[in-house]
This record gives C-alpha cells, structure tokens and sequence, in this order.
C-alpha cells in the first residue's frame, strides 16, 4: 500500500511537539538549542512532505481536501479565513520589522541562546498553516492533544526527577524550588501547562459519554495533575492571568446560559472567586502558602508594585518606551531590545554590594517587547490576531455549545493576561500556535460541514 505523503507531513507535526522534551546537556544551552533544532527540523519535514504531497497525490486525499476537492485548493481556502488572515499579516510585520531594524542579521537569526527571531517564527508560520490544512476532523485534533498530554506528562516527569535529585536531569532538587520540568525555567513551564490544561479540558468535554465515571476521574486527575505543578512552578504572571481567564469562564457561563442551574452556579463562582482574588491581595504580605507544604509557595499572592521584580520591569519598560519613541513603526527589530536596553539603561538596575539582575535581553512583557522591536504596527499587528480571534468566537459560535465555547473564550484572556509581565518563548509559541490553528478550525466547523460538540 502507497503511503500518503500528506500522511507523513502530518507525522512530522506530532513529531515537533516532543520539541520541549529535548535537554541537550552537552550544550552551553541545555534548555534551549535542542529544543529549537528538533522543532526546526520536524515542521521543515512536514512542509517538504506535504510540498511533495501538492506535488505528486494531490487528487488521492479527499480525507484530507474535504470539500475543496484538492489539498492544495484547501490551503487556498484557508489563507483567506480571518484569523489565518491575521496571523499573516503579523508574520510578514514581524519580518518586514527585522529587514528594516538595527540588525538585520540578528532579527532574523536570532543567536545561540535564543534561537528565536524571523526564521523561527517563519517555522511557527508554518507549523500553524500545516496543522490548519492537514487536521480537518475533530478525531486529528484529539490525537493531537492526546499526544501533546503524553508530552507535557514527560515534561513534568523530567522536572520530577530533577526535584529529586536523580543524575542526569537538571534542575532545582525539591518540589518547593520553583519546579520547570524540561522547560528550565518556570516562567515557561507555567503558561505551557496552562495552555496544554485547556487541552485536556476540550478532550474532557467534546466526549458526549456523561455517565463513563472511570473517564471523568481519569481526566479530572488529569487536570489536577497539571494545576499542581503548575501551582509547583510558582509564576505569579501566569497564575494571575489563569486566575483571570477562570473568573472571565464562568462569567461567560453566568451570561450565555438560559435560566438554570449551572447557571446560577456560574455566577455564584464567579462572584466568590473575585471575592478570593480580593482577599489574596489583602494578604499578600502574610506569607500564605497556596500549596500546604511548601511554604515558597506564598510568593503565589506576592503581586506587588513595589516587588523587586516588578520594579526592575517597570524600569526595563521605561527604557523599552525610549526605545519605541526613537523608531515608532517598525521598531528596532526583532533579537535587538538588548540594544535598546543599553543604549538607555536605567542605572536604578545596578545596586552596589547586592546581587541584582542588571542586563536584559527582553523587555519581559509580549506588549514592550513588540512595541519596541517591531514598533505600533508591529504590536498592532499582535494585537489584531485576538481582535480577529473574539470577532470570529462572537460570529461563529452562537449556536455551539456553551460548555465548548468557554474554553475558546477564556483562554486568550489568560495568555493576554500573563503576558503583561512575561515573554513568549518556544515552549508558548508552540501551544499559541496549536490553539490559534485549533480556534480557526473550530471557527469554521459550519462551511467545512464537520461534527462538534
């Protein structure tokens, strides 16, 4: 039996997730180089299989081409739906911003230790358009996130047995050192779990089986799994925006149901978890463990102004703002902040005779750091993805479920929310890309006639 080319390309796709599993010990940058390299080279794999699919089997795949008769008509179909529209035009920012920046070479390249920059995300591109084109049923994309959970479960077994000190895996010993699995940080580790959490939720939910105990328990010891580390991983950003994104679900819920029960519970949830957030803030200083044995855990509800990191950021967004006033469209470029942060360096980051972070090559918050590298119409142009994004949900989706429909409204909220005070890096491309491919999907389930919850 001749195999299918496009069915090739798509193994490569499954294949890139395992990108955040690679350590490559034997490198300066045991969390990073390897993680880029594999991610290159898999979706690069897929694009070459799936150029040779258009090329030679375009006319076997109707699985695949669904109702546009070839692949290569659907991909066409495809450029032209909203959202895939927006993600575009912010790529094509993202390059023109590096082309005409401070260093064109290092926008595009990036460097050893990033391994980010304009030919990353062109391989981000990519990896959406094929996910998009090649996952045309809800069965592809519950394979998919079968497999992304099977991933994530390695990460946090890798930060598993760092915490406890096995040979080999790198990493800070016990489970109260800010735990970030194979991810090295847990500013990354945090966001990548919430994002696979609403995964899990959307397998969880697209099941229609209410009654299958042994898979309700089993996907709810799932979820607790993922919260307990990511509560592990102790990054007050990200525990912030879920925080957000969960009061945004239920008062989603509390607005689109019809007078019932659930309803009225939602509401009830909702008002009780910002009474939570409310009280959290009040006691803040109190030294309040969110996990009982683990006392570090308190920094959770930590979240102040006058927080050491919280000024640094502050400090670091003055001088990214300096920055954007110089080259206000397009910015320096993409891989250039660090020239930005010299150039107008606040001296309040140096403090004589006590340790402290002086130098940054990211402004730490996804809105500075395109502001001031790819300028307004480069931020503009993120922006745009989710103004595209709610327009579609609010469009497309009124006679979905609601149950559905609440994880595509609050998960971008939670994203958004986290990235005022943080960055993204592979490990959040990676699950960005998957769920913007995953929405534009799920968005246009009525034209190309496919089956949902």
């Amino acid at each position: 039996m001749k195999i299918s080319l496009f069915s090739v390309s798509k193994f490569f796709l499954f294949a890139a997730l395992f990108s955040v599993v690679i350590v490559t010990s034997s490198t300066l940058f045991p969390f990073i180089v390897g993680k880029y390299v594999w991610f290159r080279v898999t979706v690069e794999l897929s694009f070459v299989f799936f150029l040779l699919g258009i090329l030679f089997q375009d006319f076997k795949v109707p699985e695949i081409a669904g109702t546009h008769g070839l692949v290569s008509k659907r991909l066409r179909a495809i450029l032209k739906e909203p959202l895939v529209i927006a993600v575009t035009f912010f790529v094509a920012l993202y390059l023109l911003a590096g082309f005409f920046g401070y260093d064109p070479k290092a926008s595009f390249w990036s460097n050893f230790e990033r391994g980010e920059g304009g030919f990353q995300l062109l391989n981000f591109y990519i990896f959406f358009l094929m996910l998009r084109t090649l996952f045309t049923t809800q069965k592809d994309w519950k394979n998919f996130f079968g497999v992304s959970l099977v991933v994530s479960g390695l990460v946090i077994l890798y930060g598993v047995a760092a915490s406890l000190g096995m040979k080999g895996f790198i990493g800070p010993s016990g489970f109260c050192g800010r735990v970030s699995g194979s991810l090295g940080n847990p500013a990354y580790f945090a966001p990548y779990l919430m994002f696979t959490g609403f995964f899990a939720l959307w397998l969880w939910f697209s099941k229609r089986e209410g009654k299958n105990t042994a898979r309700n328990i089993g996907y709810a010891f799932l979820i607790f799994v993922l919260f307990f580390f990511f509560l592990l991983s102790q990054t007050r950003g990200t525990f912030l925006g879920l925080g957000v994104g969960v009061i945004a679900a239920f008062g989603y819920l509390f607005l689109k149901l019809e007078k019932s029960k659930l309803k009225t519970v939602s509401g009830f949830v909702a008002l009780v978890l910002m009474l939570l957030g409310v009280l959290g803030f009040m006691l803040r200083h109190n030294n309040i463990p969110i996990v009982p044995f683990c006392s570090s855990s308190s920094r959770l509800l930590e979240i102040s102004t006058k927080d050491e990191t919280a000024q640094t950021r502050f400090w670091t967004w003055g001088s990214a703002i300096k920055g954007w006033e110089e080259r206000p469209l397009l910015g320096w470029g993409p891989e250039n902040f660090s020239v930005v942060f010299d150039k107008y360096f606040d001296p309040r980051h140096f403090v004589p005779g006590r340790p402290s972070e002086t130098w940054f090559d990211r402004a730490h918050s996804v809105y500075f750091d395109y502001l001031t590298e790819t300028g307004i119409l480069g931020l503009l142009s993120y922006l745009g993805i989710f103004g595209v994004y709610f327009w579609e949900f609010f469009k497309k989706t009124k006679e979905r479920s609601p149950i559905i429909n609440v994880l595509f409204f609050a998960i971008p909220i939670a994203y958004l929310t986290q990235g005022i005070a943080l960055f993204d890096v592979l490990p959040i491309y990676l699950v960005l890309f998957t769920t913007l491919a995953f929405a534009s999907f799920y968005f246009n389930l009525q034209e190309e006639k496919t089956h949902i919850l």
